[in-house]
């Protein structure tokens, strides 16, 4: 059995799988997390653009193109497994939603609100320099023993600048409020499938909209 850290928010249970994204063996951790949560809604940390998206590809499925940053992760993540775009997790996590009637929300930032965001957060010269700096993180290496190291430092190197580490805490604050939305009052099970890097700072910020502090 997982160990899922979990929040109560009034009256129901919110937990919390942390994912890596892209790491194809994910897919058997959400399937598994769902069966012993049995949640009566999911949520995943994508847009509601996202879900559609996966909705699509389920239909028929087709090459997805990757950024430059994409396909540098990838390929230091592959040191770990297989790697699938889209990423396993969430895919699997819409398939048992669909599987089992389940609802299923996307509580990250919709298209327009996180354009909105980074143009609010992310400075020219920032996005000059996350633009150019590409190349030395070719050459570097991601010292990590566990694909969740390895996401942590890679996180901690692509959101170095700024305005990039405004603009994720922003998203944390969204995904939590929108935790905070869904969970009414009704005693429900939330299963939360959240980006490993995002996870613990929305689990800290629901936690702080729970207490008010």
């Amino acid at each position: 059995m997982q160990a899922l850290d979990m929040v109560t928010v009034k009256g129901s249970s919110v937990f919390f799988l942390d994912v890596v994204r892209g790491l194809k063996s994910e897919a058997d951790r959400v399937k598994m997390a769902i069966q012993e949560v049995k949640p009566d809604l999911i949520a995943m940390s994508v847009s509601k653009e996202e879900i559609e998206g996966l909705r699509d590809y389920i239909k028929e499925p087709y090459e997805v193109e990757m950024s430059r940053y994409e396909e540098l992760y990838a390929k230091n993540l592959s040191r770990f497994g297989d790697v699938f775009l889209p990423p396993p997790c969430f895919l699997a996590g819409l398939e048992e939603a669909e599987n089992r009637r389940l609802e299923l929300v996307g509580v990250d930032m919709d298209d327009e609100t996180h354009t909105a965001a980074y143009c609010a957060l992310v400075s020219g010269s920032e996005l000059f320099r996350h633009t150019t700096r590409f190349n030395l993180l070719k050459l570097k290496s991601f010292r990590a023993d566990t694909p969740a190291d390895f996401v942590k430092v890679w996180d901690r190197k692509i959101n170095n600048l700024r305005g990039f580490r405004e603009l994720e805490k922003e998203r944390e604050r969204f995904m939590a409020k929108e935790l905070d939305r869904i969970a009414g009052g009704d005693g429900r099970r939330i299963l939360a499938i959240i980006d490993l890097e995002r996870s613990e700072g929305a689990r800290r910020r629901l936690r702080s909209l729970v207490t008010g502090q």
